[in-house]
Parts: structure tokens; sequence; C-alpha cells
């Protein structure tokens, strides 16, 4: 793209309050100096942008000016000012102490021995030397021109360096995403932040939208409020729909991904207010495209899970069915200890690990001889032994998995039978010797238990069930998860109606 340089038709003020201004900042202990470089150059212009003077009138004020206005495109610096070496020594500063190295720094000075040209354009990492006789109207205007490009291009590269390293490190974070709608937050918001890489737009904003037969659902939402898509935007959902593709616009970017799991259309968009570079734009195609090899991976993530968690939850009503007990019960003990996990502080991951594992507790009934398990009178003691072994058995079943869900389990079958006081079974494992899953999952499995009709036995009032699980407290289950359960007993009570044997 060729440079364009010319003098403006409309006033400095104007364009620098459209497009703001190349800063240059005049450093010389004559005020007449400074008259004469903004006379000579006059309403200057570089790619329709103005310049903005800045003013120093010793090295001192330089700096303080410099701190004021980090982002100075050009510095125009004497060297003779409040001491011989003023202008050197602030020229070091710039470089070393204030670490900038954008700022284009020519060196204008009225007496060459005081500052010899190779060694100044060496050790002070000047970039342009100058008699201040040489600076007629056209040497001024080239030289400003010429630091100003190469200001522009260092920021350019830089803002590009910086803006891959983003993208780099959102594509990561993105990859480590477990939930859908936790990943649709974080891609939009990574969006909107690479798409201002150049500089904020105070119009930016960006959604998160759903489409299945026929009906488009705003889900997610940043910047301006927007309950409804436009038009405009349901055009760009139609087109990026049918290739599935990323689609970075001059001020907009629009993709479409398809979950085939779920026969889901998912929309990305936004809106960034102002023309968007061609960095920005570059950037939005590589981490657009990073965000539909994360999204598919995901996609493919809850597939599988989903798909662990049906054949989890077909074997626990297989075994159940088996042993007389209904096949909704591993469904409410899952909900169950999902929801005491919870509550009882542990994490989204763990608590959802839990709510696939559970419903293979009995798992281990499956070894347990028919004559024993479908006895209609009591057992003998020898037959409660036998029965007792279906905790060993389970977990002997499922402890050889490398499976997390799986090796859970069977930590979760061997368990669910330990008390708190210990005199539970298989092990006798005192308090908190047993793992919270096994602990949890005690509690929902005898709550459920009496709580719910069975072959042998109608369904205990909900008040008989609260005074067991209190008078077993600190007995038979974990004193802190009964205070929680007594805690949440509606919502123990709403997920039992909601899975109705």
């Amino acid at each position: 793209m060729m440079d364009e340089v010319h003098f403006a038709e409309e006033t400095p003020a104007a364009a620098s309050e459209r497009n703001g201004a190349w800063k240059v900042m005049i450093v010389d202990d004559d005020d007449f100096v400074h008259k004469v470089t903004e006379l000579t150059l006059g309403d200057y212009c570089y790619q329709n942008t103005p310049v903005q003077y800045l003013h120093a009138y010793s090295a001192a004020e330089a700096r303080m000016l410099l701190r004021e206005h980090p982002d100075t495109a050009v510095i125009l610096l004497d060297v003779v000012m409040e001491t011989e070496n003023a202008g050197l020594e602030f020229a070091r500063h710039v470089r070393q102490e204030a670490g900038n190295s954008f700022v284009r720094i020519i060196l204008r000075t009225g007496q060459p021995g005081q500052a010899p040209e190779r060694k100044v354009i060496t050790e002070y990492d000047i970039n342009d030397y100058k008699h201040k006789a040489e600076l007629s109207e056209q040497r001024l205007f080239t030289a400003i021109t010429a630091a100003i490009r190469s200001y522009r291009d260092l920021r350019t590269i830089d803002q590009g360096r910086l803006g891959l390293q983003g993208v780099i490190a959102a594509s990561s974070e993105l990859f480590t995403v477990t939930s859908l709608p936790d990943f649709f937050v974080l891609a939009l918001e990574h969006i909107l932040r690479t798409g201002r890489c150049a500089g904020p737009s105070c119009s930016e904003f960006g959604l998160v939208g759903a489409a299945r037969d026929g009906r488009f659902d705003v889900f997610e939402t940043r910047g301006l409020c927007v309950q409804e898509p436009t038009t405009r935007m349901l055009e760009l959902f139609g087109n990026v729909a049918l290739d599935r593709r990323v689609r970075v616009l001059d001020r907009e970017f629009a993709a479409g991904f398809y979950n085939s799991h779920t026969d889901q259309d998912y929309f990305l968009y936004a809106s960034f207010g102002r023309p968007l570079d061609e960095t920005e734009q570059g950037l939005l195609h590589i981490l657009g495209g990073n965000i539909a090899v994360a999204l598919n991976n995901l996609f493919l993530t809850e597939e599988i899970v989903a798909t662990q968690r049906e054949v989890v939850l077909t074997l626990g009503e297989v075994v159940e069915t088996r042993s007389k007990e209904t096949a909704q019960h591993v469904k409410r003990v899952a909900e169950y200890s999902y929801l005491l996990a919870i509550k009882a502080g542990l994490s989204e991951e763990r608590a959802q690990l839990l709510r696939m594992a559970s419903p293979m507790h009995d798992v281990g009934k499956i070894g347990i001889p028919d004559s024993i398990l479908f006895k209609p009178g009591k057992l003998t003691e020898e037959e409660f032994n036998i029965i007792k072994t279906h905790t060993v058995i389970g977990h002997s079943i499922l402890k050889n998995s490398p499976r997390r869900i799986m090796r859970t389990a069977a930590t979760i079958a061997l368990q669910h039978h330990e008390r708190w006081d210990g005199g539970g079974y298989p092990h006798g494992l005192v308090e908190d010797e047993t793992h919270i899953y096994g602990r949890i999952t005690a509690l929902a499995d005898v709550f459920d238990a009496l709580a719910c009709d069975r072959v042998y036995k109608k369904a205990w009032s909900l008040e008989d069930v609260l005074a067991y699980v209190r008078d077993q407290r600190g007995r038979q289950f974990d004193p802190v998860l009964v205070d929680i359960f007594l805690e949440n007993v509606g919502e123990m009570r709403g997920i039992r109606d909601t899975y109705p044997d």
C-alpha cells in the first residue's frame, strides 16, 4: 500500500478529532526554533492524519512531557540546552530509562562539533542528524515524513507481534474450557479484544446466538444490549451457516459453527464501530479458525461424555432393575449427589464427575447369586455377608479402567456403605477416611431408598425420612453433609419429583 502524504484540505483540529494525530515533540531552549518549525511544516498531514506539536524548552521538561505522551512519534532534539549535553542525556533517558524504542529522534544542532555525528548516532540511538541550517521547508518535510513512516511501521510490527501473542494465548485458553456456555463467553471476549488491538471503539459490541428449527436465540452479549438480531446480522448468519466459515469484514466479525451431534447451529458476531486495519483482520481470521478447532473438540468431548454417562446410567439401571429396584433410582441418586457436591463446595468439574459415576454404586450386585438377591424373606447372617461383597465386586470390576469416570465409580462402589462412625462395610472406615464421593453417595442412596416406593415397602413420609437422617448425623452420615442436606431438602424433593418411578 502506497503512502499518502499531502497537506490537509480540512483543518488539523478537525482531522485530529476524527483520526487522532501524530505527536511531534520539539525540544529546544530557543522559542524561535519552535515557532519556525511549526511555521515551516504548516498544516502537515501524513496519511490523512495531522501533527500535534508538543513543546519542551529543556531536557527536564521533555522528560515530563514524554511521560504524559508515551505515544510520541518524533522528537526534534537540540543538544545544548540547560547543559552542554542535555539533549544527549535526554536521548539516553528515552532509550534506556523510559525504554521507548519506537519514537524517532532527529538531532538538530547548531554546533556540530559539540555532538559529532558518528558518535551520537552510535552511542545514543539517534535516528537522524541535522544541522539547524539544513532544515529548509523541504528537508524538514522529508525528515518528518521518513520519521513518522518509520514510527508507523515499527508500531504496526509490534501491534502484530502483540496481537499474535494474544491470539496464541487466547487459543490455548479456549482449548482448556470444558463448558459450552463458558467457551462462547470467553471466545466473544477474545474476539472483541483482538479487534481492538489498534485501539478501542466506544460503539463495539458482540453477541452469541443459537439457531434451530428456524428459531434464533441470543444467549450472550457484550457491549450494546441486543435483544434481537438485526436484519444485517441474520443475513450474515445465513451466509456463514451455509459454508461454516469465518468472515471478517470492514467493521464486523461473523462466524457460524455446527454441532452435528445435537443438530445445533451457533453464531458469533462482533461489530467494532470503526474500520479494522489489515493486522486486526488477519488476527481475527487466525483467531476465528482456532475457535472453530477448539469448538469442534469441545463438541466431540461433550458427545463422548454424554455417551459415557448414558452407558453408565444404562448399566446402573440394568443392575437396579435386576435387583428389583427402579430404573429412575440411579438417575435420582446421580442428581442428589451432584446437588450435594455443589453445595458442599466441590468444583463443577468434580461434581459433574460424581454425577456421572454415582449410578454405578451397586454394579457389584451382578455378582450376587439370584437366590440371595431375590430372596423374599429375611437374609441369614451368612447371606447378608454375601450381599455385602457387592461393594468389593463392583470395585474389582471398575478399578482397572484408566478412565476417571470408571476409577471414580470404583471408589463409590467400594465405599458407599461405609459409615461415619466406622460401623460400615467392607473396611469399617471412620469419618473422612471414606472419600467424599462415597460419603455423598451414601446419603443420596439412603434418602432415595427411604423416600421412594420399593417392591418390598412403601415410601416413608418426608418427616420420617428427615427424622432418620437427623438421627444418623455423625453416626451413619457425615454431619456436615447432613446439615447441607437439611438446608436443601426442597431441592432434593424437587429432584425426586422430576424423576418419578
